[in-house]
């Protein structure tokens, strides 16, 4: 199986149950435009009712990378939108 969207060969394994991670978004009333952003980026999210956004990164190889490419796009969201950030919520494994 070959990702286009990222270009990388990979197989359906475990790896393709990727890590969820939640984003807590500090102006719920913007919770539709971080939505729209982290989607503009190929990330996969969906809203919650407790107004958090649960995100995966579909294509990245380790959980790892996952994670750092999900970071990538919070400093980028929070550098283009002072005083309205976004946070990865560290969960308790």
């Amino acid at each position: 199986m070959v990702n286009h969207a990222r270009g990388i060969a990979g197989s359906t394994t475990a790896r393709d149950a990727a890590c969820v991670y939640v984003l807590h978004v500090s102006r719920p009333n913007d919770l539709d435009r971080v939505c729209v952003f982290l989607r503009s980026v190929h990330l996969h999210v969906e809203e919650n009712e407790d107004g958090t956004i649960t995100a995966t990164a579909p294509g990245a190889p380790t959980p790892l990378h996952e994670r750092r490419e999900i970071g990538g796009y919070v400093t980028t969201w929070n550098a283009l939108n002072p005083g309205n950030p976004v946070t990865l919520v560290e969960l308790d494994p």
